[in-house]
């Protein structure tokens, strides 16, 4: 008896078996919806999502933006809350969050300082790492949307974090992922066998890595549902009950409407609202973690590095802090921060700016032990903007974006 007769009984046997079949119908599915996507004919693109972060508000605007800003600001939530507060303390007005992407107030107290107009954007968002930082600036700040500068507000946490499970898990770095992947660091940025065989799988599988395609896809397939059913005034905005939300925030803890979270202008009753944060950040700084430091510092060097080869000229401001929450980190860490990003910048021909000054700072002008308030955040870049022309080399560097 041949080999073939003596295979053709299991041949025979797998061609009636239904797991063979859909196993058959799932690589033909694959490797259909890869060819759809490789001519342009994928329904849904990068900037589609079905949750709503801070970075798919700001990447969604910017992609929108006509014009490429002259001046980027990056960093944290620290950073963020001074966009927003000082906007709605300048202009005496709320600002929604998922919606408001530059500084009118820095733009005014720039043009007043050098004469000339400026225009800004901001990729300030929630829990921004050093990692994260570089991989929209390599993935988004790229070509026609290349700024001329970035003011990076630059905080110890953005580089050492024990809340950070690694830098390929924030929010950021998934949706910069769905753009461009940052092939240079997907290996290195999981830290685990399991995320990397996650990631493999999803280079491997078109519907695996493509997985919130199909959520989004439920979603709008959901809204044409209830349009047809006479729902037509569905939007982004949410209107309802916060337990329903709250329920909503478990699954999908990144997903917000643009009228969420709004940021108001100061009023008599809350200027002087201070909320301990100090536990938190006990929990953050709770033990120094030298790997995972000396990993946000390369990413650091990978963003100013990147800055240099591409003649984009990046000032870093160190961020105001409480000394309670500078005291909370472990001894000798702050120096060592200090230290690190001021070696980096002459490194790459970068600036570095302190803004940690606590007589420009007092406590009164923070929300929390870390974050201005809207008044702070007025303070903020009325300080920064002095700065900026105070400093004759920083001067020098904003004089030469325009």
């Amino acid at each position: 008896m041949t080999r073939l007769q003596e295979a053709k009984p299991h041949l025979q046997k797998l061609a009636k078996s239904y797991v063979a079949w859909a196993l058959l119908a799932l690589v033909g599915l694959d490797v259909s919806c890869r060819i759809a996507d490789h001519f342009g004919v994928w329904p849904v693109t990068a900037y589609d999502a079905a949750h709503r972060s801070t970075v798919f508000w700001a990447a969604k605007d910017f992609k929108e933006e006509k014009r490429t800003p002259d001046i980027t600001l990056m960093g944290s939530s620290l950073m963020m809350a001074a966009v927003h507060g000082g906007d709605a303390t300048y202009q005496n007005a709320s600002q929604k969050v998922a919606l408001h992407h530059k500084s009118s107030l820095l733009e005014d107290l720039l043009r007043k300082k050098f004469h000339t107009d400026y225009s800004t954007f901001s990729f300030s968002l929630s829990g921004e790492m050093a990692s994260d930082a570089y991989v929209l600036a390599d993935t988004l700040l790229t070509g026609e949307k290349q700024p001329k500068a970035i003011i990076y507000g630059i905080a110890p946490r953005d580089l050492m974090d024990n809340a950070l499970k690694s830098p390929a898990s924030t929010e950021i770095f998934r949706f910069v992922s769905r753009v461009k992947d940052p092939t240079d660091v997907a290996i290195p940025a999981r830290n685990t066998f399991w995320s990397v065989a996650e990631y493999g799988l999803g280079k491997l599988s078109f519907l695996y890595e493509h997985r919130p395609d199909f959520l989004f896809l439920q979603h709008d397939a959901t809204k044409e549902i209830l349009a047809h059913l006479g729902y037509k005034d569905i939007k982004d905005e949410v209107h309802t009950t916060y337990e329903i939300r709250r329920q909503a925030f478990i699954e999908l803890p990144e997903d917000s409407g643009p009228n969420e979270v709004v940021v108001h202008p100061p009023s008599a009753s809350s200027a002087n609202e201070y909320s301990d944060n100090l536990p938190e950040y006990r929990y953050r700084y709770s033990s120094f973690k030298e790997k995972q430091f000396k990993e946000q510092v390369s990413y650091l060097e990978r963003f100013l590095a990147l800055g240099q080869e591409r003649g984009i000229k990046i000032i870093l401001v160190n961020m105001p802090l409480t000394k309670d929450n500078v005291d909370t980190m472990p001894a000798g860490f702050y120096d060592r921060y200090m230290k690190t990003i001021g070696d980096l910048c002459s490194k790459h021909q970068a600036q570095l700016l302190d803004l940690n000054t606590p007589a420009d700072f007092p406590k009164r002008y923070f929300a929390d032990s870390a974050h201005l308030n809207s008044q702070g955040g007025e303070r903020f870049f009325e300080v920064l903007s002095e700065r900026l022309f105070d400093d004759s080399q920083v001067a020098s560097t904003m004089r030469g974006i325009k």
